[in-house]
């Protein structure tokens, strides 16, 4: 029996017939098939002991109004990957517009809300419930986190929209949101640890706080242009300092040189595309590296194995 998976069917009983219940035969799992009528995608929960992880992928043919009176005092999040989410609040008469990507927090009992969906837009997300006994374990670990400071403010009823901290959040969640459906225990066990992966990321101290713009700005270039040629010279140039100061400043900011934090980047990135299944050619050529044979010996010397 699993209350998070009970108050997702209690909720979704009072908002018409999106979803067809599809039984699975897994324990403290549920899985959800939009209704053909309505749209297209799914719903999937797993509930591990003090953790729940969900995700979900839906198209809609014409824009929904759906609306649940939510009485039971829940903490949780949504990373909302694609799509938008406008939500009215009866009980506090506020409304938001969450625009993807960005991480939606939730704590309380949220009373009588509405959700606006769009029609013809592909959404999907991501969602990790707890309860209170696992918030406070996480309290004495994790002080400097702003995300979870959030749940130790009050005890007020609230929603908050947040940026997603860093990339690494936002790949890990696609990653987990494009694991198969679960339909054996072994998945189950997949599915767990990537959540608990994906959490551990978002508990991680706000050390961006303390970095200079500039070496941010490096970090962000070094994050999504990884595939191409990046120079000391040309990084410095696009950062507005001197080669000298940004290596001095990446290292004592990241911990890592800029060599090897880019290299530490491709290869996170080269590890997700194989686990993806793509070819060991195609994986080189995504990452910025010519030569196969090259991108073979750098990973192994990374990984201590041959991709």
């Amino acid at each position: 029996m699993s209350k998070f998976i009970d108050f997702h069917k209690t909720v979704l009983k009072q908002v018409g017939n999106l979803y067809l219940d599809t039984c699975s035969e897994l324990p403290n799992h549920q899985l959800n098939l939009c209704n053909p009528s309505d749209g297209q995608g799914y719903t999937e929960l797993y509930d591990f002991n003090r953790l729940c992880v969900g995700k979900g992928q839906y198209w809609l043919h014409h824009p929904l109004k759906m609306s649940a009176n939510t009485q039971t005092y829940s903490l949780g999040l949504t990373i909302l990957l694609s799509g938008t989410h406008h939500i009215q609040n009866h009980q506090t008469n506020q409304e938001y517009e969450f625009q993807s990507p960005m991480i939606i927090l939730r704590k309380g009992i949220l009373g009588l809300q509405t959700l606006y969906l769009p029609e013809h837009k592909q959404m999907s997300l991501i969602s990790l419930d707890f309860d209170e006994s696992l918030l406070k374990i996480l309290k004495s670990s994790t002080v400097d986190n702003h995300l979870l400071q959030f749940f130790f403010d009050g005890d007020t009823p609230a929603l908050k929209a947040i940026q997603i901290p860093h990339k690494d959040i936002l790949h890990h969640a696609q990653y987990l949101l494009n694991l198969p459906v679960a339909k054996n225990m072994l998945d189950l066990l997949h599915l767990e640890g990537a959540a608990l992966e994906l959490l551990s990321l978002l508990l991680q101290k706000n050390t961006q706080d303390l970095i200079k713009p500039a070496i941010q700005n490096a970090i962000s270039i070094l994050e999504t242009q990884f595939d191409q040629k990046i120079t000391i010279r040309d990084l410095s140039k696009q950062v507005g300092m001197n080669e000298c100061d940004l290596k001095r400043l990446f290292k004592q900011s990241t911990g890592h040189t800029i060599g090897h934090f880019l290299l530490k980047t491709r290869m996170k990135y080269a590890q997700s595309l194989l686990k993806k299944g793509m070819s060991i050619e195609h994986v080189a050529n995504q990452i910025g590296y010519s030569s196969t044979q090259y991108f073979k010996r750098i990973f192994e010397q990374h990984f201590g194995y041959i991709p």
